[in-house]
């Protein structure tokens, strides 16, 4: 089941899906409310997939018309089901307006329909996020054609939101370990790094500078080669960015030449050596930023010019969430796991796992959605047919000093002068929610469709 919750309407309403992708509408105030929901508009309002394997991601973003009419919409990136369409991104508007009806697709865009490709490349998203004016997808797929196994690789794609015809979609591979061990993104989270952190990844000379206000892209990968091990890898947004203008700016300006090497390929056409050579003035990349028309696209890096960093934490058993967030300047991830777990890792200079969140472990699967509450004292923790709300610390269960030091926390400090955990580390109760009543109450904090 897919939930997407858009608190920017007026309605307040939220839309779930199972049947063929279709969606409902109901009240936020009172979810026992059905506002709309139809099925005899046909295809053109199927979101989801009918299959549970097949993955779906979304977030919210605007559209304007012709006619300079603003509509809010949702961007929805799909895998493909064996009756579903075939188109990698759709631009879902949330309204009825002229021949369009309520979940419509109202893009036509033939750049990223993967139509040949669907079977072979067998895409996988994972997440999504917005970014000074960008959207990007974190997602995995075989190569296709050029590949002669069924080994999957990660990717990262990038497009301006502004951009309604996608001209701009680019997708770069993101490798975890030199030889991309780790291949296949099962979670991701965007962060800020914290002082600390930030600091760490700059003085080992693998991100490039880092800054503690400078975003940063933490991937939960498995393997294909080894199904009992999985890995965190950093990916700074800079450095994504700074790697996308280089393979963009080669298909424009050299032919997709970087070092006198091939570094750029159309993914999704039977002609992709072909679509690079026209040599265009140096400074394309800059002035066409969004792409255009005339412009090559969509595109994507080679495997020989993938972004690729070393693992800072490797676990035996498979992770399938994460979650990052910074307590006094010192980051913690929370790394979900296939049984049930959620470890906490100080990603220090040297990260380590220096605990679990609290609650009970039912040994369900944890869902790639770790989600915190605005304040970030609360962490959600998501698996099949549960939620549970837990403390993302436990201070006050330590009474002196020493146990309280010992748990190398970085949510935990023991105050010299009143010997006493500090206030603000109170008591935190663990509470099971019903769904529903999880989702509309926190609807704010998550813009997007996810899977429970």
């Amino acid at each position: 089941m897919f939930f997407f919750l858009s608190p920017s309407l007026s309605s307040r309403d939220v839309c779930g899906s199972l049947y063929r992708g279709i969606c409902s509408l109901r009240n936020l105030s009172n979810v026992e409310q059905l506002l709309y929901f139809s099925d005899t508009k046909g295809e053109k309002s199927y979101v989801a997939s009918a299959e549970e394997s097949v993955s779906v991601v979304g977030v919210m973003s605007y559209y304007f018309s012709k006619d300079k009419e603003n509509f809010t919409v949702f961007l929805v990136a799909k895998g493909y089901g064996s009756h579903d369409s075939t188109k990698l991104i759709s631009t879902r508007i949330l309204q009825d307006h002229l021949e369009w009806v309520l979940f419509d697709s109202i893009i036509e865009a033939s750049a990223v329909q993967s139509n040949p490709f669907t079977l072979r490349y067998l895409h996988d998203f994972r997440h999504v996020f917005k970014d000074e004016g960008f959207v990007y997808f974190l997602f995995s797929r075989t190569l296709g054609a050029q590949d002669s196994g069924t080994k999957n690789f990660t990717f990262i794609s990038r497009m301006c939101e502004n951009d309604h015809n996608y001209y701009s979609y680019t997708e770069l591979q993101l490798n975890c370990s030199a030889g991309n061990k780790y291949n296949k993104v099962q979670a991701a989270y965007v962060a800020l790094p914290g002082e600390a952190l930030a600091k760490n990844m700059s003085s080992s000379g693998r991100y490039g500078p880092v800054g503690a206000q400078d975003k940063v892209v933490f991937v939960v990968f498995s393997s294909d080669d080894d199904s009992s091990s999985s890995a965190v890898c950093m990916y700074p947004l800079r450095a994504i960015n700074q790697r996308l203008v280089e393979i963009i700016g080669a298909c424009y300006s050299t032919k997709g030449q970087m070092n006198n090497k091939s570094a750029v390929y159309s993914p999704y056409s039977s002609k992709s050596d072909e679509l690079c050579k026209i040599e265009n003035e140096k400074g394309m990349v800059t002035n066409q930023k969004c792409g255009a028309e005339f412009l090559p696209s969509p595109l994507a890096s080679r495997a020989e010019f993938a972004l690729t960093t070393d693992p800072v934490f490797t676990k035996k058993g498979l992770m399938t969430a994460v979650a990052v967030a910074v307590e006094t300047e010192h980051a913690v991830a929370f790394l979900g796991t296939t049984l049930g777990e959620v470890l906490k890792l100080h990603l220090s200079a040297i990260p380590e796992v220096y605990g679990r969140a609290p609650g009970e472990n039912t040994g369900d699967k944890v869902n790639k959605n770790l989600l915190f509450d605005t304040s970030l004292t609360y962490l959600y923790i998501t698996t099949e047919k549960k939620i549970t709300k837990v403390p993302v610390q436990a201070c006050h269960l330590k009474t002196d000093c020493q146990s309280c030091v010992a748990q190398k926390d970085p949510y935990c400090g023991w105050c010299l002068c009143s010997k006493e955990i500090p206030a603000r580390t109170e008591k935190h109760q663990i509470e099971p929610l019903n769904f529903l009543e999880f989702l509309f109450k926190h609807y704010q904090r998550f813009p997007s469709l996810w899977k429970l």
